[in-house]
């Protein structure tokens, strides 16, 4: 059995000795080298995919995935030629959530604020928020909420997750469904998408999402970019409605540079950026070992699609 690995920029010590040593041979490249497709069982990550064409991988058996959102590949076809496919969810979650903290402590600190009177050295203090007791609502409660909700319950806040049928989620305070989200968004003081994109969660955020939040509430979107409408945003923030919003994910990206949300003075932007850290790859890897291991025992993998 022969594997390719593709988009592990770093690469552990010991990788290649622990792959010869459950009896593999694998290849690792960046794609700036032709491959053959045809001989590999086995692959890490999306890139072959872009400088080959699917049909050339005739061997292929087993795909791990380098992200958690497939809604851009092929998913369902490549499940129905009976390819064993897993994502990589779970793997950015840790990172992904200290960002949204650091959004959440961003608005009620008014750190934006804070960095444009330094820039031009003006003393003015200004009347802070602070997180205890306020309500933070979570779109979605898979692994990016849990460890949000994990690293927010210090604070001393309301946790509140809505999925799919309101099913108890722990460490939230209170969870609900999904298609009642109008109904939470009017209680709310920080909301945060961290959906997949669905033909459901297309443009969720739209006008209507926005005119039943509370006045001044945090934003924050690191679940897709198009499951919120930015013309919506935009009027949003250009109102009252929204008092900060942090931004990963956009409608289109790279986000374009005539785009007003570069300079909102209420946005803080990252280039879908969040799932960055030094742990990742070790993260990755540790996922696509387990699920070798699981595949060679013909057992269930981890993450399967």
């Amino acid at each position: 059995m022969k594997l390719l690995i593709t988009e592990l920029h770093t690469l552990p010590l010991d990788i290649k000795e622990r792959l010869e040593n459950m009896g593999l041979k694998a290849d690792f490249t960046d794609g700036s080298v032709e491959i053959k497709p045809e001989t590999y069982d086995v692959v890490y990550g999306q890139l072959p995919f872009r400088t080959a064409p699917y049909e050339q991988f005739k061997n292929l058996k087993m795909l791990q995935l380098s992200c958690a959102g497939t809604d851009h590949l092929d998913i369902q076809r490549w499940l129905k030629d009976g390819i064993l496919i897993s994502n990589a969810k779970g793997v950015y979650s840790a990172p992904i959530a200290e960002s949204i903290v650091l959004g959440i402590l961003m608005s009620l600190k008014q750190t934006k604020t804070f960095m444009v009177q330094q820039e031009n050295k003006l003393w003015k203090k200004h009347d802070l928020r602070e997180l205890g007791l306020l309500k933070v609502l979570f779109l979605g409660t898979g692994n990016i909420a849990f460890e949000s909700a994990q690293r927010l319950q210090p604070f001393g806040c309301w946790l509140i997750g809505l999925n799919s049928d309101g099913r108890a989620i722990v460490p939230f305070s209170l969870t609900g469904k999904l298609s009642e989200v109008h109904e939470y968004l009017a209680a709310a003081d920080v909301v945060v998408n961290t959906l997949p994109l669905t033909a459901a969660t297309r443009h969720l955020c739209d006008a209507a999402f926005f005119q039943a939040m509370k006045p001044n509430c945090t934003f924050i979107n690191i679940g897709r970019g198009k499951s919120v409408d930015e013309t919506a945003l935009l009027a949003a923030l250009d109102t009252n409605q929204l008092a900060f919003a942090y931004l990963d994910v956009f409608e289109e990206e790279p986000l374009k540079p005539e785009s007003p949300l570069w300079s909102h003075p209420k946005v803080f932007i990252t280039p879908h950026n969040t799932g960055s850290g030094q742990l990742m790859p070790e993260r990755n890897y540790t996922l696509l070992l387990n699920n070798l291991q699981h595949y060679l025992r013909h057992e269930p993998l981890e993450n399967a699609l």
